[in-house]
């Protein structure tokens, strides 16, 4: 039970930076990475609850994470 509130209460921790870093818009790469951290522990944390629809939810905000990702920070890097 206690490896389940640290997943729970990292992943919280870092969906709210993620999203503080990116209405910063002062470093929106970095809130994207903050998210995808928050996307892999809410991931693991419904997985082990059996919350099939938050599991669903966080697939998606995967794919989003990942895509910002791409935008801000993996795009400008391979294109120079």
């Amino acid at each position: 039970m206690r490896a389940a509130l640290a997943i729970e209460t990292t992943a919280a921790v870092f969906g709210m930076l993620g999203a503080a870093l990116l209405a910063s818009a002062v470093h929106p790469g970095l809130g994207f990475a903050a998210f995808l951290v928050s996307n892999v522990g809410w991931l693991a944390f419904s997985a082990g609850h059996g919350h099939w629809r938050m599991f669903a939810q966080q697939c998606v905000f995967l794919l989003t994470s990942l895509v910002g990702l791409w935008n801000w920070w993996l795009a400008p890097l391979v294109r120079g």
